[in-house]
Formats: C-alpha cells, structure tokens, sequence
C-alpha cells in the first residue's frame, strides 16, 4: 500500500497539479528529460564503444571514461528529476502500467553495470574480455530501458 500512496502523494503535490494542468510546462519538462537523455545516451555510446574497442582507439577507455564521468552524472540528476516531475503529472498512468516497473528495474540494472564498466576500464588489471561482456550487456540493458521508456509514453 505504501507504493500507492507514494503515487497517490505525488500525484497531488503542487508541482504535480500543476504540471497536469499546464501542456506547456509538461513538454518544457519533457523536452528537458530528453535532452538530459540525450546526453547521458551519448556518454553511455561513446564509453561502452570504447569499452568495446569499436571507436576512440588511440585513447584509454579508463580515461574516456573518467573525462565523461561528471557529464554522465549530472545528466543522470537531471534525468531523474525530470522523470519523476513527469511521474508526478500523470501517476497512475506509471502505477498502472505494467511496463514502469519492467524499465525501473532495468534502469537499476543498467546503473549497475555502468558502474562496473567504469570500475572495470579504470583498472590496469581488468581482463578484455570481461570488459567486453560487461559493455555488450550494459548497451543491451541501456536500450531496454529507452524502450520500455518510450513505450511507456505509448501504453
């Protein structure tokens, strides 16, 4: 019940009524979780491709990685308190959607293994190809959390 109410809470704090009411403040915020998604996608594409040793060749993946850290996490702030501000217009179209916990539960995924990955690359003695692994499968995980998270807007 707690969950519920959570949602129920949220769906009925200021913000929340008020990004329900104004379109234009919805997109505005919609708009900026995009382009936060945009970033962080970026910074995940470049350093698990680097990982991967698909790009960026004559660079150490430990410090692509590192450089694009701090980008990383700030887009990831931005993304989160932009998804919940969208949450918080419409909570019981994500309460009741059978795909949010499916995309939350492959984001906590997905932030697991890019952890690792960056554990991984700024090590000198991590093995290639479980460095290879873990960013084959951190993309996989990444692309079903914009999947899910765009179907979401669908369903």
């Amino acid at each position: 019940m707690f969950l519920y109410d959570f949602f129920v809470w949220l769906g009925e704090t200021a913000i929340g009524r008020f990004l329900n009411e104004s379109t234009a403040a919805f997109a505005a915020t919609e708009s900026l979780h995009i382009v936060a998604l945009s970033l962080i996608g970026g910074v995940i594409l470049v350093t698990h491709l680097r990982a991967l040793g698909v790009t960026l060749k004559p660079i150490g993946a430990g410090e692509v990685s590192r450089t694009l850290q701090p980008v990383a996490y700030l887009s990831l702030v931005v993304v989160a308190i932009s998804g919940l501000l969208l949450v918080a217009a419409g909570p019981f179209k994500y309460y009741t959607n059978p795909l949010f916990p499916v995309k939350l539960a492959l984001l906590v995924a997905a932030l697991i293994s890019q952890r690792w990955l960056h554990r991984l690359v700024t090590r000198t003695d991590a093995s290639p190809s479980v460095v290879r692994a873990v960013a084959a499968s951190s993309l996989v995980l990444w692309t079903g959390v914009v999947i899910t998270g765009r179907w979401l807007g669908l369903i």
